[in-house]
């Protein structure tokens, strides 16, 4: 069996591999969070159709609860896909997840609303974002994975921060885009009706990509290089101790980033029209602007990583987000002028962003390569599963607009304090994917 540095050096010696392994995993990534994007980019629009309450408040709790159903399910489709990933490769376990997710978002845009149907409306959008819930957790036992162990070991800070950051402010910046040309071409009620489903159809580019990677995309060389395949792996995450007690470490930090992540750039879009009065067009427009500055964050802190440590730099962007997140938000609140709202608006999604560019080689250094895909998706969809309830159960806590603000300062503040307290008591990870 060759070394891994021999076998890498081979691998991206005679073809591109690790150049188009990374540009398909960002692709693929910004894709799928485009499709967990789209409901909290139109959370107004999809609580006015199948959450028609009179409390504002409570009708966008509802929209947070399809959110959280997606999440719920995610660690599920972790341990379906994690297999995959590990037994049959990395590329298969994405071509499956990318098809999923793409056949999954379009159908909720063909969805009839509340008027319609009745109780029987929010009932199908739950079930469906449940089913997505399944796919959306393949795609970290895949791209995650995938672009980690098709570079060399000098540039892996630099592809997590580039997949797993840029790809998160990709997906929000196509979010953004889409929202910006809908409310254009459905102006005022016309996007209510119409312009919300157009978001959801657009979901289905995930299967095109899909097909490209299947046919453009090379699996991992390191994957391919270990012809000693666990026949489960999941049993060494779930019974042995070691392996278990990392996989439930890597859930609490991941619960604290994930928090950081849908109470910024997730609550974002709703907070900007029910918190500060501004109009969904502009709110468009300030996302874009906002996502274009923010995708810097991720890849500079990831390639920091490579020189000062995963978990030292980790830990330093979560206790920065700890307390300059809440502060932020209370700032934000304060504001309504457009021109205004950006500075914070930018701040908020940069400072969130750049906690996720250590994180996915964190997790992936922390597992070996037979178990590797099932225990970054578990790891990460594990801790977003806890978290999703989080926006949620802020909303509905809230009462309404008015101390909304104040509830997501807590929030804030008690994810950064689980993620800062564990990451206190783990150790740096093993520089290097075995």
């Amino acid at each position: 069996m060759k070394a891994e540095s021999a076998v890498l050096a081979e691998a991206t010696t005679r073809s591109p591999h690790g150049f188009r392994a990374t540009v398909s995993s960002v692709i693929g990534f910004a894709l799928d969070l485009y499709d967990l994007y789209v409901i909290v980019f139109v959370a107004p629009a999809i609580a006015a159709v199948f959450f028609p309450l009179e409390n504002t408040a409570l009708a966008l709790a509802g929209s947070y609860v399809a959110l959280a159903a997606t999440l719920i399910m995610r660690p599920i489709g972790a341990a379906l896909m994690g297999v995959i990933g590990d037994r049959h490769g990395r590329k298969r376990a994405m071509v499956v997840a990318l098809l999923g997710v793409g056949c999954v978002t379009a159908l909720m845009g063909m969805l009839p609303g509340a008027q319609a149907i009745g109780v029987a409306a929010p009932l199908l959008l739950l079930l469906l974002r449940l089913v997505q819930g399944l796919f959306v957790g393949g795609v970290f036992a895949s791209t995650l994975t995938l672009a980690t162990e098709s570079v060399p070991a000098r540039w892996r800070g630099l592809v997590s921060g580039v997949v797993g950051g840029g790809g998160t402010a990709l997906g929000s910046l196509l979010a953004a885009l889409a929202l910006f040309a809908t409310t254009r071409i459905f102006p005022g009620e016309a996007f209510n009706e119409w312009g919300w489903r157009v978001m959801f159809l657009a979901g289905g580019l995930p299967v095109l990509v899909s097909v490209l990677v299947m046919k453009y995309v090379e699996e991992s060389p390191l994957w391919s290089a270990k012809p000693d395949r666990v026949a489960s792996p999941l049993a060494p995450l779930l019974t042995r101790g070691p392996h278990r007690k990392v996989l439930a470490a890597n859930i609490a930090v991941v619960f604290g980033v994930a928090t950081f992540f849908l109470l910024t750039l997730g609550l974002l879009p709703s907070f900007l029209q029910v918190v500060n009065g501004l109009s969904v067009a502009t709110v468009s427009v300030i996302l874009v602007w906002v996502n274009l500055g923010a995708f810097v964050f991720a890849p500079l802190s990831g390639h920091l990583s490579e020189r000062y440590g995963r978990r030292r730099v980790l830990l330093c962007a979560s206790a920065v987000n700890m307390v300059a997140l809440p502060c932020l938000y209370m700032w934000l609140a304060e504001v309504a002028s457009p021109v205004m709202v950006a500075l914070p608006a930018l701040l908020l999604s940069g400072l969130t962003i750049a906690a996720f560019g250590p994180l996915p080689i964190f997790l992936n250094e922390r597992f070996p390569t037979s178990i590797r895909a099932s225990g970054t998706a578990l790891s990460i969809n594990g801790g977003f599963a806890l978290a999703g309830l989080v926006p949620a159960v802020v909303n509905a806590l809230s009462g309404g607009p008015a101390q909304l603000p104040v509830y997501v300062a807590v929030g804030l503040v008690l994810a950064g304090v689980v993620t800062v307290a564990t990451l206190s008591r783990t150790s740096e990870p093993r520089r290097g994917l075995t």
